[in-house]
């Protein structure tokens, strides 16, 4: 369909450039009283752009526009000069005038509508084809692409109606018909489907991927055996014919039935056959299958080092094998991967964002500072980069370099409101680690104001209320908005707990603090110190020392919490 289309607006270019083309649309072009001058320049616009002179017959033409506004020729030729320099806006506004003012010329609308699908503008599109088929109710190459304009829109019924007559003038295309079929399969008409592909089969009796087809149809309906039956002889025909493996494979992973999906996919991806595109959605469509990752990761990541062989130097086919340790929860493995990527590379720019991200989940903060910061200076632009500079440069200590980053990027932030509530948070967190209260306190009140109920802000917020033993009961408030909506998340939970203690509820606070525990796995030092604090406010010292000794072994920096243990073990 895209090929016909860009046909088209080739052979409207060649048009451009001929006698031949031009006469009968200067025939074509509105009567008018003579105009010496008129003609003059455009013959002479004319004789400019077959020379290649095409700056100077571009004025001419815009010249004859000044004489006579109400002539198509030179709106047409301009559109068709802007076009091929690359002035997308100005192509289309001359090429719809020179459409409007002869609305029964095939040709112009014709130009019209090719000029916006090969701009992905297919409203308008359609609306130049419909005009051009009304010009020539005998057009197959019209109806063809308005039959797949309609296809890509959905509006199949449309579609279908189109195909039916291309097929009864005995034109319609393989192509043609396909995208007639995918039609009735999307109105659930698997019947006319299989029908239509079993003609298309008599007509192409070799193709295997009409077989194909027809198998997947078969299983829709729920004929598992006629589709498996066709499948096996697809590959039993020819068994080393790599497009059969790939039907097949495509065939198992569609089902989920993923025995001998390796050695398919080795040689899908050692072969020269299927292009680097199929090999690529393969990979994307298993890597995206949690429950074939789940069994297949090291056979997976075997199969993309053969890839990686036979393309060393795509930045696409680099980018699946991290994002497959990423998906299999191997962290270190993806950080040591994209690490060796952009050592590899001058820019890299994707690749380092994905690694600024899995340094902050891994606390690698001397890292991010470093990377960050030089992704910051060379993509001065980058929201992105001036965040994670600021965060790592918090965890640092170094605020004054982090209180610089977040100014940067309230500016690249701009009028949109998610980004200006993330950075809001992020200078809320940095003053209150300077301990700048109310500067902390006033960043999170504004950041309320654009989205109040934002369940981090309103944690945030709340936790440094309770930190700070101010306005209790506004902290326990925002607390239990969050547990309305995240009373499972742990994090949250652990807020809501501290500020139960805070203000003396201590029985409350240890019953969410175990909750907390029962939630998560995870023994992070400041949840141990938490539940610490609130046993020994039970009265439990001896629980207390226990959990701050293994916040302590986790988090060497809370060396404060000695002298909370050394208090505990005298009483």
């Amino acid at each position: 369909m895209r090929n016909t289309i860009i046909l088209v607006v080739i052979l409207l270019a060649e048009a451009g450039c001929s006698e031949k083309g031009i006469l009968p649309l200067m025939k074509g072009d509105r009567e008018s009283k003579s105009d010496n001058s008129y003609d003059y320049f455009l013959a002479e616009a004319l004789r400019q752009k077959y020379v290649g002179e095409l700056s100077e017959a571009a004025s001419l033409f815009e010249k004859c526009i000044e004489l006579d506004k109400l002539r198509s020729v030179p709106y047409y030729e301009l559109a068709q000069m802007y076009s091929a320099a690359g002035m997308r806006n100005r192509s289309l506004a001359y090429a719809s005038t020179a459409a409007r003012l002869e609305p029964g010329n095939y040709w112009y609308q014709l130009a019209c509508g090719s000029l916006f699908t090969q701009y992905e503008m297919k409203d308008s599109a359609l609306v130049y084809f419909s005009r051009a088929l009304k010009a020539d109710s005998t057009a197959v190459e019209v109806k063809g692409m308005l039959a797949g304009l309609y296809s890509e829109k959905g509006e199949t019924a449309r579609a279908d109606s189109l195909f039916k007559i291309l097929k009864e003038d005995g034109v319609l295309t393989p192509d043609m018909s396909l995208m007639m079929i995918y039609g009735l399969l999307a109105m659930n008409r698997s019947d006319e489907a299989a029908e239509r592909t079993v003609e298309l089969l008599d007509q192409n009796p070799e193709e295997t991927r009409y077989r194909a087809l027809l198998a997947d149809i078969y299983y829709e309906k729920g004929l598992k055996e006629k589709s498996d039956s066709i499948y096996t002889a697809i590959i039993e025909k020819d068994p080393d014919n790599i497009e059969s493996q790939f039907l097949y494979l495509m065939n198992l992973v569609n089902r989920k039935e993923y025995t001998g999906i390796s050695g398919f996919l080795r040689n899908i991806f050692r072969s020269e056959v299927v292009e680097r595109e199929g090999k690529i959605a393969v990979a994307r469509r298993l890597a995206g299958d949690s429950a074939y990752m789940k069994e297949n990761a090291e056979s997976m990541i075997e199969s993309l080092l053969l890839l990686e062989e036979q393309y060393p130097e795509d930045e696409e086919i680099m980018s699946l094998r991290p994002a497959v340790y990423e998906t299999t929860e191997m962290v270190d493995l993806a950080i040591q991967r994209y690490e060796e990527i952009i050592e590899s590379l001058r820019l890299g720019f994707w690749f380092k964002e994905r690694l600024m991200i899995l340094y902050a989940q891994r606390n690698q903060y001397s890292k991010l500072y470093k990377l960050a910061g030089d992704y910051s200076r060379d993509n001065n632009k980058s929201l992105l980069g001036k965040i994670y500079y600021a965060l790592a440069a918090m965890e640092l200590g170094e605020y004054s370099v982090a209180g610089n980053e977040l100014k940067k990027a309230m500016i690249l932030a701009g009028n949109n409101k998610e980004l200006k509530v993330q950075v809001l948070s992020l200078e809320g967190d940095l003053h209150y680690r300077k301990r700048d209260f109310d500067a902390s306190y006033a960043c999170y009140e504004e950041a309320l104001k654009i989205s109040p109920e934002d369940p981090l802000l309103l944690n945030n917020y709340a936790y440094f209320l309770a930190e700070g033993d101010r306005d209790l009961k506004k902290a326990l408030k925002m607390a239990l908005k969050v547990m309305e909506t995240e009373g499972r998340n742990p994090t949250y939970v652990d807020t809501y707990a501290w500020i139960l203690y805070k203000m003396g509820k201590y029985r409350d606070a240890h019953r969410e603090m175990v909750r907390v525990f029962e939630l998560s796995s995870d023994r992070d030092p400041e949840l141990l110190e938490h539940m610490g604090f609130i046993k020994k406010a039970l009265g439990k010292c001896e629980e207390a020392v226990v959990y701050w000794k293994e916040a302590l072994k986790e988090d060497s920096r809370k060396a404060y919490l000695e002298e909370e243990i050394k208090k505990c073990q005298k009483q």
